[in-house]
């Protein structure tokens, strides 16, 4: 079971994706953060296997909270989305160390099973 830190500054979409992974036993939401300085306070508190972060939110942006999970828990996975779909943001994401990239509108178990699964 993958231990998981959702952080979005959408309220609807972390509403949305903490049921969507609430449905499949494979994941727990451990935590939720609205922007970038409370999921690097849940990662350092909680240590989830998984943090799944917006790309382009609030300070620090998904970008960076790939980077400092890298460096500082190499055990943590980290997924990006966005609303974004361009490529250079799959490019972007893999650059800082992120797990995958994947755009919100093809955000589904199965796509986070296979990113998990490379």
């Amino acid at each position: 079971m993958y231990r998981v830190v959702v952080a979005d500054d959408e309220i609807e979409f972390r509403s949305w994706l903490r049921s969507l992974l609430s449905s499949c036993e494979d994941f727990q939401v451990v935590g939720e953060a609205c922007n970038g300085e409370e999921a690097l306070s849940l990662v350092n508190t909680l240590n989830p296997d998984l943090v799944i972060a917006d790309l382009y939110m609030p300070e620090p942006d998904g970008l960076e909270i790939a980077r400092y999970i890298q460096k500082n828990y190499p055990d943590t996975k980290a997924i990006l989305v966005s609303a974004h779909k361009e490529r250079i943001c799959e490019k972007l994401a893999r650059d800082e160390g992120a797990l995958a990239f994947i755009p919100k509108a093809g955000l589904s178990l199965r796509e986070l099973r296979l990113a998990l699964d490379r």
